[in-house]
């Protein structure tokens, strides 16, 4: 069994629709503990213009273990050419709550 190490991994998409079609097949496979959608502005250079978009931020609680999974699901269920996927790891937390974190992940 793996050693559970809590991280975060964050996306965006152009819609919330996207962002929760992703989030459901995540929390489905049990290799997300929770996922938040947040309405953010993004403003980027994309082939040498300004874009600005709204977006969809995914906040992915999770374990290390399961990044190439969950970048896998990401990659082939999203619209955009080349994603934001960014993982980070939790350093310290409230320990029920990584506790329960570990349990839904079924660690």
């Amino acid at each position: 069994m793996p050693q559970f190490k809590p991280v975060i991994v964050t996306t965006t998409t152009p819609t919330r629709e996207e962002a929760e079609r992703i989030g459901g097949l995540l929390l489905a496979q049990q290799l997300a503990a929770c996922v938040q959608y947040e309405s953010i502005f993004s403003q980027y250079i994309w082939e040498g213009s300004l874009c600005r978009d709204e977006e969809i931020r995914i906040v992915i609680k999770t374990a290390r273990c399961h990044y190439k999974a969950i970048e896998k699901i990401i990659v082939q269920n999203h619209s955009y050419d080349c994603p934001q996927i960014i993982m980070q790891p939790i350093s310290r937390g409230f320990i029920p709550y990584l506790r329960w974190m570990k349990t839904q992940l079924g660690l």
